[in-house]
């Protein structure tokens, strides 16, 4: 009877991390579809406002204190003004509120998860509050009044590269094909920066190989410098042992302040 019992609780076990394994791979890919979504509607919106980037920037003015200004509508480049128009049509404000929803939908899902909120809910939040702050200046240009905001504001017309290399990460692999055709146009940039992150990682992988094949070699060459080292103490004074370092002698305790050397005190 107790030998049934334990192939029963073993039986029980195995089940249960089937069952956890395939709620994790159906819960991965529900949480990767809602990126799916996302994507789509952040580059579909890109590509509607800028199908490329602006030749000419947003015209701004330093203030005596040291803050920015952006100059009126009237006075900025023709390219400038032809894509804030564009950003007011309702083509932008309904794929905005697809990419709103898509996002809200990622973080609900990866919301009991700190490794998921960490690869997928984070990145895509960061992206949504780039394209809202772009789509507020385009609204407003009074409100690109901080360095940062100036700085969103021309990472998102500027560097769609990197934030497409970012989303294509999170993606389900059946959208590639789609999601390549939505990024012609940085086509090359992309494939520049997935080299570049390539090599890197080749580097690190062979940096991490030498130290591990170092690390032996080196423990080898300390424990033979440390018996050289006792052996010439020994034949410097035979009747002198060799030090113990658990036999010295204790030292009195220090008081808690004579260890404290914080908040300026030395």
């Amino acid at each position: 009877m107790g030998e049934l019992l334990i192939r029963l609780a073993y039986g029980i076990m195995i089940v249960g991390a089937i069952l956890c394994f395939v709620f994790s791979r159906n819960h991965q890919r529900d949480l990767r579809k809602a990126a799916n979504e996302f994507a789509l509607a952040f580059v579909r919106l890109s590509n509607f406002v800028s199908p490329k980037p602006p030749s000419q920037k947003l015209k701004v003015r330093t203030l005596p204190d040291g803050g920015i200004e952006a100059l009126p509508l009237e006075e900025q480049p023709e390219p400038i003004r032809r894509m804030i128009q564009r950003a007011g049509e309702p083509t932008a404000v309904e794929l905005f509120a697809q990419a709103d929803a898509a996002a809200d939908l990622v973080s609900r899902r990866a919301n009991f998860n700190r490794t998921q909120r960490a690869q997928f809910q984070e990145p895509i939040d960061q992206l949504l509050l780039l394209t809202q702050t772009f789509l507020r200046g385009c609204e407003d240009l009074r409100t690109i009044n901080t360095a940062e905001r100036l700085a969103a504001f021309e990472s998102y017309l500027y560097e769609q590269p990197k934030h497409r290399m970012v989303l294509i990460k999170r993606i389900t692999g059946d959208l590639a094909g789609e999601y390549r055709k939505l990024n012609k146009r940085y086509a090359a940039e992309m494939e520049r920066i997935e080299a570049e992150e390539a090599r890197a990682r080749r580097g690190q992988a062979d940096k991490e190989k030498k130290a591990k094949a170092e690390k032996p070699e080196k423990k080898g060459e300390e424990a033979r410098q440390k018996a050289k080292e006792e052996t010439a103490l020994q034949q410097t004074d035979p009747a002198k042992p060799v030090p113990d370092e658990q036999s010295a002698p204790e030292q009195p305790a220090k008081s808690a302040a004579e260890d404290w050397h914080g908040w300026g005190c030395g």
